[in-house]
């Protein structure tokens, strides 16, 4: 117990020291605007350089080398993979690009799913499904898959403090569908939000699910100035096994 104790010291003390270090990188961000309307309902608003939804920045341009990797990790089997959340299309360019038997998508934002139709007809002859509707309510009907995508963004302000504020990290709610979904032996990989490395408790939480998890950090990443929903030059990519 005066190992653990001792180790779990060290670790608090030397995360702080390594925060020091990594913030003097940190860009100086925005303030977030408040989740108010109903998020299928609400307005996509494209530009070339990033999505806005009720006021979130939900995806921007500088994520490229993130989406590459998360989708290299996806894709290993070439196998059917199943992705919650299209956005700009960014990480589903990528499946395609590096080929799978089959691409399942979920999304929830109609006018997102607009936006997919015209990125499906880039791709004719491939095949490509969309599942609308929020995966709470859609997973159940669908079937396993090689390798599954997380990631999507919170629809409410409830669910922003349950799951980014209070939680791991917001991917952690979605393990336990994205494990009753994976064939044995098929690839998880969402979102992390952790910079150079993996908490423990992250870990563990992991581990409740997975069989395995192996890491990798993509750097540099440069979010803009003003993102709000991301803050440093890296990020680590989470490769989880069931």
């Amino acid at each position: 117990k005066n190992w653990v104790l001792t180790r779990a010291m060290e670790e608090l003390a030397d995360d702080f020291i390594h925060l020091n270090q990594v913030s003097k990188r940190f860009v100086e961000g925005s303030k977030r605007a408040q989740i108010q309307e109903e998020w299928a309902r609400s307005q996509a608003k494209y530009d070339d350089s990033q999505l806005l939804i009720d006021g979130q920045q939900v995806m921007q341009e500088w994520e490229r080398p993130y989406m590459e990797a998360m989708a290299r990790v996806v894709t290993e089997t070439h196998g059917d993979v199943l992705e919650i959340g299209f956005g700009m299309g960014i990480s589903a360019s990528y499946i395609q690009a590096l080929g799978v038997r089959s691409h399942t998508i979920i999304e929830c934002n109609e006018d997102v799913r607009k936006q997919f139709e015209k990125w499906k007809a880039k791709y004719p002859g491939r095949k490509i499904d969309l599942v609308f509707g929020k995966w709470q309510d859609v997973m159940d009907g669908l079937g396993t898959f090689d390798g599954i995508f997380f990631d999507t963004y919170p629809l409410s302000e409830e669910e922003f403090a349950k799951y980014v504020i209070e939680d791991v990290t917001f991917g952690a709610h979605f393990f336990e569908s994205a494990a009753k979904h994976l064939k044995k032996g098929g690839v998880f990989t969402y979102y992390s939000n952790e910079i150079d490395s993996v908490s423990r408790r992250h870990q563990r939480r992991l581990f409740e699910y997975f069989e395995t998890a192996t890491f990798s950090v993509v750097r540099p990443l440069f979010p803009p100035k003003d993102c709000n929903y991301w803050w440093a030059d890296s990020m680590v990519v989470v490769r989880a096994v069931k």
